[in-house]
């Protein structure tokens, strides 16, 4: 067979693995895909704040408008500093350019598709990897490339993110990160760093900062690790003691190495040349330069939101994180039973009754754990060598998700910038899945092979396989023989407790399931190593019991067949607010969060006061928020709120709120009736803080209002403030009459321009200048990759 035949028919089977993987993973979310339910149950972060934020989005985008500033919740906010909001993300520009309407259900489709796009990097991940050993230059087969393919596209730190799309967006490029960055390392190729940082910016594009910093770990970890088992491979090879107990899958690889070299060498017509011995400092250095690359060139890339968004957490509560803020949503020691059953302490909110808060478990699978476990325990020295980075990787990511109780946490939020302003350590566990989905990848292969090792097998061999076994039978003795009974014990024991009886309940299922499946995983195992049947036969049956096990104990989790979107389905009050043609806010902080989404108007194109809970709202707006002392003040009517939505008997302070609307249902509308336009002239005074309208003042027209810019007419007899209604931020500039002026902070953060006698025209507009100078950074990366293709070009 010619060899593009041959590479033909690689790649179509590689085209059918990721066709058979995207049929699983519409299998896995068929009720989801198929409308039956929703998922998550309540929405989540995708339904109360992704969602309206993505539709603003989108809105402003499609009509080849660059939405910088949103002045629809929190009196105003700017967009290009939310990390979060993700509309420079590629895959959703093009949602939003062609579809800007879209609806709820397209954000889980989003949200199934980023999973299914983790998975296939997983596996393009494994079969671009290299172990050596038994495995020679080959990477690990294409049924055990899709197992681990399967384990971290359906592990728990992914799936309890379900309603968090730009997290689960941004850890989808992780393993296509990872594997364009082995290419780097492996091949000593700059061309495919700059491939790595252009998938990393990618991925920070996508809008969650915790999880691209998790990335920029993982490709750290992996950096220093490579260089380091390049100096153990390179100090064997050189000084020759470390051939001494080598297996022969070892020395057949370093002499399939040498035999390249010299047909290499013979090739550019030079005699072959053993390796130097600077190689182990010169690979430690590659490694390390190659990280420096990498990560300046993403910063380059990505500076057009890592700017802004590094501006804003001045300005947030963010800034005031303790370390005791950090911690909240550590793993705790006792979850770690998640590594072999995810539904002890309840899977989905419903369930959950554990002391500690619910969070991400280190859950990939019973046969993912245990095949992991098989590939360090089974593999040859030169294979262990190799895997050693990803078993770092796997235990990196779990000691850090164990937060306040391990203090390795603490110690990184002391010396890795910005680790500090996250919370949940736990969803680091998704490094421990991917490193344990590529240990199973490994495991997967070395237990199908066994009955032709065992043919010309070492004593080793024999000996691996005996400790091994060891683990299996020990484990199904404990969970099928001892803990299984007790926990069916528990359940007798409980029926008079209600409470007490349904945690057993839930705990009860959660061993049985992983006794099961750990006794599927070994059987399986234990009849391979018999020879009952073909490698083959035990790829599909092994694949089918991890996603049987993955969609047993997961598939079903946090659905519901309630629209989670009820919240903003008020068309009468939509509409009679839309109706009133003045420039006002609204205020829905009277808690009704139930009837009423509180980023709704985001959706509606109206203007609030609040907003779903964020702790990136700004701390002045909170300030100014808080010094209004209620709704009967005045400094209250300055945040322009002309209408105050409730539920249906609340009460409101007499004589200044009025019934505007009794909407259907339980909510309803009242007028402030002494609400304030949404910009004044200010009387005079000296005290910035507590600035009031000038009641002989002339109106101030709004002639223009956008998300980024805003146009007024000012005629005022002297000179004074100009206050308008919308919270101060730098990067607003303001022109007074075409010259410009300053933007003050009166009032605890509203702002206010100088104005002189006369007619005015004042114009602001918001242009930040981090934004601007990451734009500058964004063309210097574009530059250097060019120049980078260029010079590859030329070579």
């Amino acid at each position: 067979m010619r060899r593009g035949s041959r590479s033909s028919t690689a790649y179509g089977r590689d085209l059918l693995a990721g066709f058979l993987l995207l049929s699983l993973t519409l299998g896995f979310f068929w009720r989801t895909v198929s409308g039956d339910v929703y998922q998550p149950a309540d929405g989540g972060d995708l339904v109360s704040f992704l969602f309206p934020t993505y539709r603003f989005a989108a809105g402003q985008i499609s009509q080849w408008l660059l939405p910088l500033w949103n002045p629809h919740l929190y009196g105003g906010a700017p967009f290009i500093s939310d990390i979060q909001a993700g509309f420079l993300y590629p895959p959703n520009l093009l949602l939003f350019l062609l579809n800007p309407d879209f609806s709820y259900e397209t954000m889980q489709w989003l949200t199934i598709g980023h999973l299914f796009w983790a998975g296939l990097g997983t596996y393009v991940l494994l079969r671009t990897l290299r172990f050596g050993g038994r495995f020679g230059d080959k990477p690990v087969s294409r049924p055990a490339a899709l197992f681990g393919a399967i384990a971290f596209q359906f592990s728990d730190p992914l799936l309890i993110h379900m309603g968090n799309l730009n997290l689960i967006a941004v850890l989808a490029w992780l393993p296509w990160i990872l594997a364009a960055f082995y290419r780097a390392l492996r091949a000593h190729s700059w061309a495919w760093a700059a491939v790595t940082a252009l998938l990393f910016a990618m991925a920070n594009y996508a809008g969650h900062a915790q999880s691209s910093f998790y990335v920029g770990l993982a490709v750290g970890v992996m950096g220093v690790a490579w260089g380091v088992m390049k100096i153990e491979d390179s100090g064997l090879k050189i000084g020759g003691s470390g051939d001494q107990g080598s297996s022969e899958g070892e020395i057949e690889e370093l002499r399939l190495k040498i035999r390249g070299s010299e047909i290499q060498a013979r090739s550019e017509g030079r005699a072959a040349t053993t390796m130097p011995s600077r190689r182990p400092i010169f690979n430690l250095q590659s490694s390390i330069l190659f990280l420096f690359f990498i990560v300046l060139l993403t910063l380059l890339l990505t500076a057009p939101i890592l700017l802004p968004a590094a501006e804003l957490t001045q300005f947030t509560e963010r800034s005031e994180f303790a370390y005791q803020d950090t911690v909240a949503y550590s793993l705790a020691p006792t979850q770690a039973i998640g590594l072999i059953t995810p539904g002890f302490f309840g899977r989905g909110p419903a369930l959950h009754w554990s002391l500690w808060d619910r969070v991400e478990t280190p859950y990939a699978g019973v046969a993912t754990l245990l095949l992991a476990l098989g590939g360090l325990m089974l593999a040859g020295s030169a294979t262990r060598r190799r895997l050693w980075p990803w078993a770092i990787l796997a235990g990196f990511g779990f000691v850090t998700a164990l937060g306040v109780y391990a203090i390795l946490h603490g110690w990184l939020t002391l010396v890795v910038p910005g680790m500090d302003q996250f919370r949940a350590p736990a969803r680091a566990l998704v490094l421990w899945t991917l490193g344990v989905s590529v240990l199973a990848g490994v495991g997967f292969d070395l237990t199908a092979r066994w009955p032709a090792q065992v043919a010309n097998s070492l004593a080793d061999d024999e000996r691996a396989y005996a400790r091994f076994n060891g683990v299996l039978k020990w484990g199904a003795i404990l969970l099928a023989g001892i803990f299984t009974p007790l926990m069916y014990l528990a359940l007798l024991l409980t029926q008079d407790n209600p409470t007490a009886f349904l945690r057993a309940s839930v705990a009860s299922l959660a061993i049985t399931l992983a006794a099961g499946f750990w006794l599927g995983t070994w059987a399986l195992i234990a009849m391979r190593r018999a020879g009952w049947f073909s490698p083959r036969v035990f790829a599909g049956l092994m694949v089918a019991l991890l996603f049987a096990d993955l969609a047993a104990t997961g598939a079903y989790t946090d659905i519901s067949p309630m629209d989670p979107t009820t919240g903003f389905q008020h068309p009468e009050l939509v509409a009679f607010l839309k109706a009133d043609p003045d420039l006002f806010r609204i205020d829905t902080r009277t808690d009704i969060e139930d009837l009423w989404q509180p980023d709704g108007a985001a959706l509606h194109g109206l203007q609030d006061v609040g907003g779903v809970a964020n702790p990136l709202m700004l701390t002045q707006w909170r300030t100014l928020w808080e010094s209004t002392g209620g709704r009967q003040s005045e400094r209250y009517d300055q945040l322009n709120v002309k209408y105050v939505l409730v539920r249906d008997g609340t009460p409101l302070p007499e004589g200044k709120f009025e019934l505007a609307f009794d909407a259907p249902g339980e909510l309803a509308v009242y007028r402030n009736l002494h609400f304030l336009p949404r910009a004044w002239l200010a009387a005079p005074g000296d005290d910035p803080e507590n600035l009031a309208p000038d009641p002989d003042a002339a109106p101030v027209t709004v002639a223009h209002y956008g998300s980024n810019e805003m146009t007024l007419q000012v005629e005022s007899a002297r000179p004074t403030l100009l206050v308008l209604s919308e919270v101060w931020y730098p990067g607003w500039r303001a022109t007074v009459n075409g010259q410009e002026a300053e933007v003050q902070q009166v009032n605890s953060g509203l702002r206010a321009v100088s104005v002189p006698a006369g007619a005015s025209t004042v114009e602001l507009r918001f242009a930040p200048r981090p934004w601007l100078w990451g734009i500058g950074l964004f063309v210097v990366g574009l530059i250097g990759i060019a120049a980078l293709l260029a010079g590859r070009l030329h070579a």
